[in-house]
């Protein structure tokens, strides 16, 4: 009986404790702005699968999840379609949970907000946040984990279960790999079992160079992606938490779910606390480091060897794509383009190779002499600084002080060329050139330094500045370091802040008003577009856009200009330098003076970075 009634006991204590674990509900209010499943889905939804149909489901249930979630979580719950959001709804609640755009929010923004998957770039780029479009290619693991870190510890005290596995092939594509361990601890983030054994949604990742070196911005976490280690997927940045993985809680692990309510829970600290740096540069100093590895004439053998090895791919997988296709087999409109792609046997020369990294100026100089390239970069590594947003060049002032441009005694020595009144020109530069302010006298300038040299900060995301630590102060003070992000730059041909340019022509034909349309794509040196990615690959293949005035007909099929084999992705193809995409129009019927609206669907990628997706269209007059 003893027994009996002490198992009883245990019994009850058991079920109070489990009760009261999911009963006992944090005291914040939560705002969740997603979609609605009773209207229609938008276009241009942002969740991204590469499985079909995938977004079209989770549009169904996502929000139903998330709510369900966060009322046995939190004492205060609301949710609201993403059309229907405004700014000020936010001030009524601890934290916002962004799952769905678009949305703009004002430049002033400072409530507590998690930016889950695309919604980072897609709301930090435009506030200058360092939460950039690096790559919508995070899968389902978390690594490079900060397990100190309070979201991982309160209020949710959570043990990781980490697994060491494989590192990702693409950690060791750069000059991170040649210190990249080759096996990682993993956390699953995303599961893959009961409800979640489909593919599912794709996360995002943000650039890692630059990401911790201001006081506002911290990276809690990498994980399993297409980038490198670096990448940021757990982030945060004043008063925004970056969420890169896509699974809603249904999907999530249990150790998930603790960390994501402790990430909620973490944020709301940074309530009015905006960020004081904003990202305007996208190329720093590691820059240079990946410059030295990549000028290397092994790396080009192995280049040029897997782009034969992949011409043989190409030929294969178009081999199989007919015998299916003389089956009466349907495959498909992409594989159709991808079956009458010509393969191309330019094996680029390593002079070409060279001027792709180097530019043609430093070629001019160094030819393909790799030893002295590495002792160029190496000898002045102290002493570059942006270009531009995507860009470096050597600053031969600095240089010739002979002091690196990201040590104060920079600015000491500046400010004491000017008191002794030598080389004012150069030190009043300089002084402009690394920090945000605009003095004019060398008694102001030593006040501002002996004033804030102890809160001093460099940073290379921020443009390559020292600036004063003003987080978490008034923002007034903050104000006066203000400055505005770089403009976007237009031009027919393509730059490093745009790499693509896009044109459109007729070329006349058999003067019976059916012409050929040509489409072309100009790709800057050293980038490239995708013509073909296999399946279950994240990257965007580029597409034809097209639309036809009345009366105006167009071929079935566009013919285009050979790819290449991507080195070190099996089965995909790009576009580099030039890629044409042409179709024949038969435009006799249609009325004069009507438009022909054409253009591409693409994305752009490099070495180390990629924008996301783009449409171009251009019209051209009947």
């Amino acid at each position: 009986m003893k027994k009996i009634f002490t198992l009883c006991l245990l019994l009850v204590s058991l079920y109070t404790f489990g009760v009261a674990k999911h009963r006992d509900k944090i005291a914040l209010k939560v705002l969740y702005v997603g979609y609605t499943p009773s209207r229609p889905m938008p276009k241009n939804i942002v969740y991204y699968s590469t499985t079909p149909n995938i977004p079209e489901k989770v549009y169904k249930t996502r929000m139903a999840d998330f709510k369900a979630f966060l009322e046995q979580r939190f004492t205060e719950v609301r949710v609201v379609d993403v059309a229907d959001y405004k700014a000020e709804m936010s001030d009524g609640v601890d934290v916002t949970l962004m799952d769905a755009g678009p949305v703009a929010l004002p430049p002033d923004f400072n409530r507590p907000m998690v930016l889950m998957h695309a919604m980072a770039p897609n709301v930090g780029l435009p506030l200058g946040l360092k939460f950039d479009w690096y790559c919508q290619c995070l899968d389902d693991e978390a690594l490079n984990i900060k397990t100190s870190h309070p979201i991982f510890n309160t209020p949710n005290a959570v043990k990781l279960t980490l697994v060491k596995k494989p590192t990702p092939g693409s950690f060791f594509n750069g000059h991170e790999g040649t210190k990249t361990p080759r096996q990682m601890d993993m956390w699953q983030v995303v599961k893959r079992e009961g409800s979640a054994k489909e593919p599912y949604l794709i996360g995002m990742v943000s650039h890692g160079e630059g990401f911790n070196d201001s006081p506002d911005a911290e990276s809690i976490s990498g994980g399993v992606c297409l980038k490198n280690a670096e990448a940021v997927a757990l982030g945060r940045q004043g008063n925004f938490f970056m969420w890169g993985f896509a699974g809603s809680p249904d999907y999530m692990t249990d150790e998930a779910k603790d960390v994501f309510v402790n990430a909620i829970c973490y944020i709301k600290k940074f309530d009015h606390l905006q960020a004081i740096v904003k990202k305007v540069q996208i190329e720093t100093r590691s820059g240079i480091d990946e410059l030295i590895y990549r000028l290397n004439k092994d790396l080009y053998h192995q280049a040029i060897i897997a782009r034969k090895e992949g011409n043989l791919r190409m030929l294969k997988m178009q081999q199989e794509l007919k015998e299916k296709k003389a089956k009466g087999e349907d495959i498909g409109h992409g594989n159709e383009m991808f079956l009458k792609m010509p393969v191309t046997n330019d094996t680029q020369s390593f002079e070409d190779y060279v001027k792709g990294y180097a530019g043609d100026s430093l070629f001019a100089v160094y030819g393909t002499n790799m030893n002295l390239y590495h002792q160029y970069y190496r000898q002045n590594y102290e002493y570059f600084y942006p270009s531009g947003a995507y860009t470096l060049q050597l600053d031969r002032d600095a240089q010739k002080l002979g002091i690196s441009n990201r040590k104060i005694a920079l600015l000491d020595q500046c400010v004491h060329l000017l008191e002794i009144n030598k080389d004012v020109a150069m030190a009043q530069r300089l002084l402009e050139r690394y920090t945000t302010e605009k003095f004019n006298t060398a008694a102001d300038w030593r006040k501002w330094l002996n004033q804030n040299r102890h809160n001093l900060f460099y940073t290379e995301s921020g443009g390559f500045k020292f600036m004063v630590n003003t987080y978490g102060k008034s923002s007034a003070v903050t104000a006066r370091q203000s400055y505005q992000l770089p403009k976007a730059v237009i031009s027919g041909e393509p730059t490093t802040a745009d790499p693509v340019a896009v044109s459109a022509k007729f070329i006349p034909g058999n003067g019976a008003k059916k012409d050929s349309l040509l489409i072309e794509a100009k790709i800057l040196k050293g980038w490239h577009i995708y013509a073909y990615v296999p399946k279950d690959n994240p990257f965007v293949v580029t597409e034809t856009r097209l639309e036809l005035p009345e009366g105006a007909v167009a071929d079935r099929e566009w013919k285009t200009t050979a790819a290449v084999p991507y080195p070190g992705n099996d089965g995909m193809f790009i576009f580099e330098g030039k890629a044409n995409f042409r179709i024949m129009i038969d435009y006799n019927k249609a009325k004069a003076g009507t438009k022909i609206k054409c253009g591409l669907y693409y994305q752009v990628c490099d070495e180390n970075k990629c924008y996301p997706p783009k449409e171009k269209i251009v019209e051209i007059l009947i």
